[in-house]
């Protein structure tokens, strides 16, 4: 057994590779990111220069930086003095989807198609039977 931990006097930085203490960012630790938060951050950058709070220039440079950015930190670094965007809220997250308003036209038009299949199918059969006079006396004979 090992009466004394040979760690206990070093930080936690030194101890754990990546590991920095919480401080502006989002995360506690140096995250590699991959193309999801790379697009996130463009889309970011770009409602940023509709709003009219970056320059076209700025907003090339900082899309560049973006595309070759490698942890979270240097995208954390890249919005820093940028407002974030508001959350959305719970109630417009879990709102049911509302049916398509063409439902009740498809609908309608299936039924309409069933029917039409149907009534030709009929004619079709009976269309069979036509020639045979003396099995069905009551119809009516071919010429």
């Amino acid at each position: 057994m090992v009466d004394e931990d040979p760690d206990a006097g070093q930080p936690r930085e030194e101890l754990v590779p990546g590991w920095q203490v919480p401080g502006r960012t989002r995360y506690d630790y140096d995250l590699r990111i991959g193309d999801a938060e790379r697009d996130v951050a463009m889309t970011q950058l770009r409602e940023h220069f509709v709003a009219g709070r970056l320059t076209f220039d700025e907003l090339s440079e900082r899309i560049e930086f973006a595309l070759t950015a490698k942890t979270q930190r240097q995208i954390d670094r890249l919005m820093a003095d940028l407002p974030r965007p508001p959350r959305p809220s719970r109630a417009a997250r879990t709102e049911p989807a509302l049916p398509a308003p063409d439902a009740g036209r498809f609908l309608v038009f299936a039924m309409l198609l069933f029917a039409l299949a149907t009534w030709i199918l009929i004619m079709a059969w009976m269309s069979r039977y036509s020639h045979l006079g003396g099995a069905y006396p009551n119809w009516p004979q071919r010429p």
